[in-house]
């Protein structure tokens, strides 16, 4: 059965191991390298140079994640409340209010608005037609 080298490096990283350690690097012309995984941060051995991760698709994407979180969160401003006025960090990118309460209020407030601006509306039309 074939298998590929990052399945072969799984499966033998005590050999790996101990070849560094013993040779210092190198064993079969293959430049062994000791890292520590940008995903999962366990140490491991390999001899692909472009290798950072010891499980190439869960902790690359383990990594990835880390990355955008910690760029979303440097991103994040101090933003102030549409309703009270307050500042407040954000959770979310499109956060408008410091709290679910401001949320409630300003949703009552442009309801209750929206239903005078129509009433002044049909009194102003009724009064036109008597």
């Amino acid at each position: 059965m074939y298998m590929t080298n990052e399945e072969w490096e799984q499966n033998n990283q005590d050999y790996l191991k101990e070849s560094y350690e013993e040779t210092g690097f190198t064993t079969g012309g293959y430049a062994i390298r000791k890292l520590i995984c940008g995903g999962c941060g366990r140490v491991f051995y390999t001899t692909i140079y472009t290798k950072k991760y010891c499980h190439s698709y869960w902790c690359g994407n383990q990594a990835n994640n880390r990355r955008q979180r910690e760029y979303r969160q440097m991103r994040r401003q101090d933003l102030v409340c549409q309703c009270c006025g307050e500042k407040f960090t954000p959770k979310r990118a499109d956060a408008r209010y410091c709290s679910n309460a401001c949320r409630q209020k300003d949703y009552r407030k442009r309801v209750t608005d929206a239903a005078s601006a129509q009433n002044e509306h049909l009194d102003k039309c009724n009064a036109s037609a008597k």
